[in-house]
């Protein structure tokens, strides 16, 4: 072989050798930098599980912060809730306050007439003064349950008459107080302007006034009525005449044990009973004679150790341990007597008692 030729056959070989060197160093180079991927790779696949940590401690914390969340929003909904309920109920309180003060000014109002009408009813009334001189020994207790009450008393002169009444109407309060207007009325008609005096009379023409007035003709109509004890003292024939409707009363002579003389049955007014019938009941007029007449608020009180009503037998057994006294103390005794009868017991109805002595 020529040279030349081996020559460049060394040449070509030398060739394919630096050749195969870079394609040993490319791949060694590419072995390096798969190695380095790999690296890469297995550090991205770190990253990828924290990232996925991460993810998952975030998910967590959204979910404890979104069920915190829930219960915030639970509790703002209970609070407006409440918020709600106290608006709802200050606006209740508001509506209560209002009618509070619409009901107290209308009470203030109505209690001012009654006021009103307590004067009225006082101003017809006969004036201490008048009962000293019509009535020289006498006690008066009279106690309304209420402002105004339907018992009264009623006391006047004509001629040589001294008449005096005490009477009970039907129901206490406004509408009591209506009648003893009514009745008042008509005493004054008959007594003071028809000068009638006899009590029987007077009776028998104030139950048909007032069944008239009150139109109680009718079988539906009202029952209104007046129990009522009219007495009359008659200076020139020395006597005493007393006609009751339906009243009790009592009578003592020479300081003795009380009498206990009933009154007819019949009230004054009330047209359910087709004939009434009233009397008189006449007595000598007697110095030191004493009578009692009283409402039947006196003996239907309730008290005493057995939370009972006080009954006549009790009142008469009471007025006879005082009839040794003098009159003028009779009242205090009394109302102490009553007082400590009632105890806590409330009134349950109008009360007058009145007592007078022949001088």
């Amino acid at each position: 072989m020529k040279v030349d030729d081996l020559q460049n056959k060394i040449k070509e070989l030398e060739k394919q050798l630096s050749a195969k060197d870079e394609e040993i160093k490319r791949l060694k180079e590419s072995e390096t930098s798969l190695a380095d991927a790999n690296v890469r790779i297995a550090e991205l696949f770190m990253d990828l599980e924290d990232a996925q940590d991460r993810i998952i401690d975030q998910k967590n914390e959204i979910q404890q912060q979104n069920e915190e969340l829930s219960e915030h929003l639970e509790e703002l909904s209970m609070i407006n809730e409440q918020l709600n309920i106290a608006q709802t109920l200050n606006q209740n309180l508001q509506n209560h306050k209002l009618q509070a003060d619409i009901i107290r000014r209308a009470h203030e109002k109505v209690l001012s007439s009654i006021h009103y009408a307590q004067n009225i009813q006082r101003s017809i009334f006969p004036s201490s003064e008048t009962l000293r001189n019509n009535l020289s020994k006498y006690f008066k207790i009279f106690t309304p349950k209420d402002l105004v009450g339907g018992d009264f008393y009623w006391s006047k002169k004509i001629g040589n008459h001294n008449i005096f009444v005490v009477a009970d109407c039907t129901g206490h309060g406004v509408p009591g107080a209506f009648m003893t207007l009514i009745t008042i009325t008509l005493l004054d008609r008959f007594v003071v302007e028809q000068k009638i005096v006899d009590p029987k009379v007077l009776n028998e023409k104030i139950d048909e006034a007032i069944i008239t007035l009150l139109k109680q003709e009718g079988e539906n109509s009202n029952r209104d009525s007046v129990d009522m004890v009219i007495f009359s003292e008659d200076y020139q024939n020395k006597t005493v005449t007393i006609s009751s409707a339906k009243r009790t009363y009592y009578r003592s002579s020479d300081y003795g044990e009380l009498e206990v003389v009933k009154g007819d049955r019949y009230t004054v007014g009330d047209n359910s009973v087709e004939q009434k019938v009233f009397t008189n009941k006449v007595f000598d007029r007697k110095i030191g004679d004493r009578y009692y007449f009283f409402s039947d608020g006196v003996t239907d009180q309730f008290g005493g150790p057995r939370n009972k009503k006080l009954g006549s037998k009790n009142l008469i057994r009471f007025l006879n341990t005082i009839q040794s006294k003098p009159l003028f103390q009779h009242q205090s005794l009394l109302e102490d007597f009553l007082t400590e009868w009632m105890e806590d017991e409330p009134q349950i109805d109008d009360i007058i008692i009145t007592g007078l002595e022949i001088s």
